[in-house]
């Protein structure tokens, strides 16, 4: 029985593990989507590569995502970054780390 429990626990832990990084929750799924979808797909787009005469950055491209810590994304969410505005005002901490585990999310596998 406890090491049914156990397993039990790990399955649904590492589930949940998996939850910032699915394309499920990239594709628009949670509460994190709904304040992408508000404040961020009007530039970045819902699929993360961004409206293209803008020029924000391709959230999807391993590269940029690679040259990103959480820590500047959060920054750059909270406080703006060059013509983006910044939420920190507008968003909760938590919103903000929720939007920086989906901008994570568009990275392709």
């Amino acid at each position: 029985m406890k090491r049914s429990v156990i397993t039990l626990t790990l399955f649904a832990l590492s589930a949940l593990g998996t939850l910032s990084t699915s394309p499920v929750f990239a594709q628009g799924k949670g509460p994190a989507a709904k304040v992408y979808s508000a404040q961020c797909a009007k530039c970045h787009s819902e699929d993360g590569k961004g409206i293209p005469s803008l020029q924000p950055p391709d959230f999807t491209d391993a590269k940029w995502q690679a040259s990103r810590t959480n820590k500047q994304l959060h920054a750059g969410i909270a406080n703006g970054i060059g013509v983006m505005p910044g939420f920190k005002g507008a968003l909760k901490p938590a919103q903000i780390q929720a939007l920086v585990a989906y901008v994570r999310a568009f990275k392709k596998k």
